[in-house]
């Protein structure tokens, strides 16, 4: 999953956004050669967040930047998921990764920090000669002719040869993207609280110290709401996750930016039901210094754009396709964003590549991205089913399960996830490569490339 290709024609980038997505491109970029300059309004790395699930798709590709030594020290495998009733503690079932099935894929099913896979991609980058602005708070972003700049709230204007918007969900940069109808997020009325709970405390805890220990990431399901958990950090912490009703998930109050931080005191638990899982489950909430809470916006299932009528103004990760907070995916996909984009642009010789590379980038990703995030809400809705009819159908096809996928409803909701699993970014962008944008030699053996999709400048994005 790894480039080793180095641009002939190398560019400027200046990407907006400082997160995976950001850190990811700034990285496979550099690596190619590229000049590349990140903008982060954060003030530095470290800021709350909570746990991450790290896929197969995913893990290939952290492991062929970072290496296995690295990886391995800041990551817990994810062997299975017991299936738990959120209101009566039950234990319904277990759905094994069967070693097999993961090795097909190429990778492992990792559970890490979201703040250590961040500062790992940041030293990537950062190693490979990006460079890092924090306290950037960028203001606008201008179109030119032919460059594209920047300008940040102190007046500081930069312009290069393509700006990438990194810059999430919420993402600015997509307002001159999308400059005749940029959609607004609509409530969803949920919200995503994450955690991290020191190792330490539940150590001591005799009812809480297996769940560190085990290599599992259990899934509580309830009425309207649902809580998982896994070890991080090599099994020194635990990161929780609460999909709550906004009505029930703290202060009405949010602050004006992409997060708030709160106590568990300020989450209204008993909303559970009277057993409210159980007390060691309480116990664990209690634990935790803080909660992350993101409001869940729903956005358009897609945009029909990805860059702007140059083709020097390109959105990737949340920016492109905004997913829910908390999923399995959005950072796979991300990643996979910054790794097929960077493997286009390696291969870049002349300057009217630009626009082909551009439209093919977004050829390529589109459909992965659309058909995973449908998934993945899918699956988040299956363990917040209120009470009725497909519940209780789900929860017999749980119990009956065994530990392998049954032909019911979970074979419906999860099937396709192995092929998804075993996808490979480079072999995306290769593809395309040898199908469309191949070198032919002429008469005066100047290589040209019959790039097989117009120019978004010209026609707009071909359809995959």
């Amino acid at each position: 999953m790894s480039s080793s290709k180095v641009a002939s024609l190398k560019l400027e980038f200046l990407v907006v956004g400082g997160g995976l997505a950001g850190f990811g491109v700034a990285y496979a970029l550099s690596k190619a050669g590229h000049k590349v300059k990140v903008f982060e309004k954060q003030p530095s790395l470290g800021m709350p967040a909570g746990g991450l699930r790290v896929p197969p798709n995913m893990s290939k590709i952290l492991r062929a930047w970072a290496g296995a030594e690295k990886l391995d020290k800041i990551s817990v495998l994810n062997i299975g998921t017991p299936w738990y009733n959120l209101e009566t503690g039950e234990k319904m079932g277990f759905a094994e990764w069967r070693p097999a099935v993961m090795q097909e894929t190429g990778g492992a099913f990792l559970m890490m920090k979201h703040e250590d896979v961040h500062r790992l991609l940041y030293d990537l980058a950062v190693s490979e000669g990006a460079e890092v602005i924090f306290n950037a708070n960028v203001t606008a972003v201008t179109p030119g002719e032919p460059k594209p700049s920047i300008t940040l709230a102190s007046g500081e204007v930069h312009t290069a040869d393509i700006v990438i918007g990194a810059d999430g969900p919420h993402s600015f940069v997509r307002k001159t993207v999308l400059v005749d109808d940029p959609p607004e997020g609509q409530a969803s009325g949920y919200s995503v609280l994450g955690a991290i709970i020191p190792g330490e405390a539940m150590s001591k805890d005799s009812d809480l110290a297996p769940w560190l220990a085990v290599d599992e990431w259990p899934i509580f399901m309830g009425n309207r709401r649902s809580m998982c958990g896994h070890p991080v950090s090599a099994k020194k912490e635990f990161a929780v996750q609460l999909y709550w009703p906004d009505e029930d998930s703290g202060p009405e109050e949010c602050s004006a930016d992409w997060f708030d931080v709160l106590t568990a005191g300020d989450i209204r638990l008993e909303t559970c039901g009277p057993n409210l899982m159980s007390d060691s489950l309480k116990r664990l909430l209690e634990m935790a210094p803080h909660f992350v809470r993101t409001r869940w916006l729903e956005y358009p299932e897609k945009f029909d754009y990805w860059s702007d009528e140059s083709g020097r103004i390109v959105l990737l990760g949340e920016a492109a396709h905004p997913w829910f907070p908390g999923g399995t995916h959005p950072a796979a996909m991300a990643l996979e964003d910054a790794a097929v984009f960077a493997a286009l642009f390696s291969r870049l010789r002349r300057e009217d590549q630009i626009g082909a590379f551009v439209s093919a980038y977004q050829e390529i990703r589109e459909n992965r991205t659309l058909e995973v995030r449908r998934m993945d809400v899918s699956n988040a809705a299956l363990v917040r089913m209120p009470p009725g009819p497909e519940r209780d159908q789900r929860d017999e096809s749980i119990r009956h399960a065994r530990g392998e996928w049954d032909e019911g409803l979970l074979q419906k909701e999860f099937e396709g996830v192995a092929a998804l699993f075993g996808y490979e970014a480079l072999d995306a962008a290769d593809e395309w490569w040898v199908n469309w944008g191949r070198f032919q030699h002429s008469d005066d053996n100047r290589e040209e490339v019959d790039f097989g999709v117009q120019s978004h400048m010209i026609n707009g994005i071909s359809s995959a």
